[in-house]
């Protein structure tokens, strides 16, 4: 998959080992069922085409501005509005759930939807200008796509509860002390370091990495003691795969002979 592809509201290619999804409904980027349902379908042409990392980002001024709460008007019963709700939120958290690691590039603004949108991928890579911001309050609503649990994660329930209520805007620079974004950049750097750390990660031990994610979700459930169960079982099979044995073999025969361990290609088996 080496051209562009257009899915709707979306596009996606695959560069190297690297699934890029770039949201293309400028300038806001407003997340609707359509563009959940492209987003979804894009990730999933992609998974099947062997990517190793995810990343996702969006084009124009702005990284998203949340839902297109227009949209909300079309809804007019509580089952409506919990399918469309429960439909978003599956595209969500299966991205979540990818055995990859996933980055989401932000520029401008990610408010709303679209924070929550990045803070189902594991790295959130920020240009130095970018803002982050739940409008919710602003509308007499909740964030409907589990932003306050991942940002209460991440930086802790009383942050979560100053950031949803009060819906202040916060920097790029704060959200990094907050432990939401991962790394802070150059505006003019955000995509090619994206790109850069996605294709860093897609050529490490995906495997390993997998682990990594299920011990983490497992601890966020179920704390400490169930991840020391999960990362037993996990890190045991784990022993017993390609990239292991040949990462054990190499560094003792590095070990006995004096040498320098050599950097290894991970296949990830």
């Amino acid at each position: 998959m080496k051209e562009i592809s257009k899915n709707g509201f979306v596009s996606y290619e695959k560069v190297g080992d690297v699934g890029v999804v770039t949201l293309q409904r400028p300038p806001q980027n407003r997340l609707t069922r359509q563009v959940f349902s492209d987003i979804g379908s894009s990730v999933r042409k992609l998974a099947r085409a062997g990517i190793r990392a995810l990343l996702i980002r969006g084009d124009g001024p702005d990284f998203c501005l949340g839902g297109d709460f227009r949209e909300w008007r079309t809804l007019t019963s509580h089952l409506e509005r919990r399918e469309r709700f429960g439909f978003s939120n599956g595209v969500l958290n299966m991205i979540e759930s990818l055995a990859i690691p996933t980055i989401t590039a932000v520029h401008g603004r990610a408010f709303g939807g679209g924070l929550e949108l990045a803070l189902h991928t594991d790295f959130i890579i920020a240009g130095s200008s970018a803002t982050f911001r739940f409008p919710e309050v602003t509308l007499g609503v909740a964030p409907l796509a589990g932003g306050v649990q991942r940002v209460a994660e991440r930086a802790g329930r009383s942050v979560a509860a100053r950031l949803v209520m009060f819906g202040e805007e916060i920097s790029a620079q704060e959200a990094s002390r907050l432990n939401i974004a991962t790394h802070v950049v150059a505006d003019g750097q955000v995509d090619d370091t994206a790109l850069e750390l996605a294709n860093r990660l897609a050529r490490g031990p995906t495997r390993a990495h997998a682990v990594t994610k299920m011990i983490l979700s497992t601890w966020s459930a179920g704390g400490v003691r169930a991840a020391d169960e999960v990362m037993i079982e996990q890190v045991s099979g784990l022993v017993a795969t390609e990239d292991v044995v040949r990462g054990v073999e190499s560094a003792a025969k590095a070990l006995e002979s004096g040498a320098e361990r050599p950097e290894l290609m991970f296949s990830g088996n």
